[in-house]
């Protein structure tokens, strides 16, 4: 038998998802293996990678500790909009574009830098869970999983949660045939792959309501306006995909009883710990 945590796209929403995750976690759920997009892939990596130092360390896994390290990375780690990204300046923009080298509104080297300080390959090898992301190549459109025994796998980890237009296209190893944007364009939760791969029973964490939250914005502004057509999309998917019958799995579904409402140009640490305490108490609940 086995039991795949699946983890779905929601950008800095997946703080409400290491919430959850520290939920079950507490309560024994033990999964063999992570399957993550976009964010997902985020928190799905880092778990991995704590479970892979306990090995490492000759220390009995422990779920529960694992995911409150996550719940830390979180809390101390993504404490402002620049803990992951900087918006380039207009002239490098304009510039940008005019020369056909656009590469996103933001620059996502702060992202970079922080899963390059975090994860280690030797971790991710070790680990005794199993792990896998998804990411969509830009060129033919399909969706690919890699898992940590990739060549460049850090890199498919950082195109996974490329959102695009905010975020550049991620090229692997120069190669154009291997540039890749946000997994969750095509497969918000990777809930059919877990399924392909042999999963009897799986437990999908999403970040986003069956309903999207009417709010006011900005429509002027371009970064919230791609970050809300993005929203509008990934509950789109993400519905359709958990709509379909699928009577072969135990399946699970964990998601907010209640809209999540978090500025992606402007939250605080004070938000991003308001992320995870409801999702600890949306996964104690369930």
């Amino acid at each position: 038998m086995s039991k795949i945590l699946v983890l779905a796209g929601g950008s800095v929403k997946g703080a409400f998802q290491a919430g959850v995750i520290k939920a079950l976690f507490e309560q024994g759920y033990q999964p063999d293996a992570i399957y993550g997009v976009s964010a997902g892939s985020l928190n799905a990596a880092y778990l991995v990678n704590q479970f892979g130092q306990q090995a490492n360390a000759h220390l009995p896994i422990s779920y529960p500790q694992a995911a409150q390290d996550l719940w830390d990375f979180w809390e101390l780690r993504i404490t402002h909009p620049q803990s992951l990204s900087k918006p380039f300046n207009l002239f490098e923009l304009g510039w940008s574009a005019l020369t056909k080298k656009f590469k996103g509104l933001l620059d996502t080297s702060p992202l970079r830098d922080l899963l390059q300080d975090v994860l280690q390959s030797r971790n991710l090898s070790a680990s005794p869970v199993g792990l896998k992301v998804g990411a969509v190549n830009v060129l033919d459109g399909a969706m690919h999983y890699v898992d940590p025994s990739f060549e460049n796998f850090q890199e498919y980890l950082l195109a996974s949660s490329a959102v695009p237009i905010l975020m550049p296209v991620v090229t692997i190893n120069g190669e154009k045939r291997k540039s890749f944007l946000d997994g969750g364009l095509r497969d918000v939760a990777p809930l059919q792959k877990a399924i392909q791969d042999g999963a009897t029973e799986v437990v999908v964490v999403a970040c986003h309501t069956e309903m999207i939250e009417g709010v006011d914005f900005d429509s002027g502004d371009l970064l919230a306006l791609v970050d809300r057509v993005m929203d509008i999309a990934v509950n789109e998917i993400l519905n359709a995909d958990l709509r379909m019958q699928r009577s072969e799995v135990k399946l699970r579904i964990i998601r907010p009883s209640q809209p999540l409402s978090i500025d992606i140009q402007h939250f605080t640490k004070m938000d991003i710990r308001r992320m995870l305490e409801m999702g600890y108490a949306q996964g104690m609940s369930e």
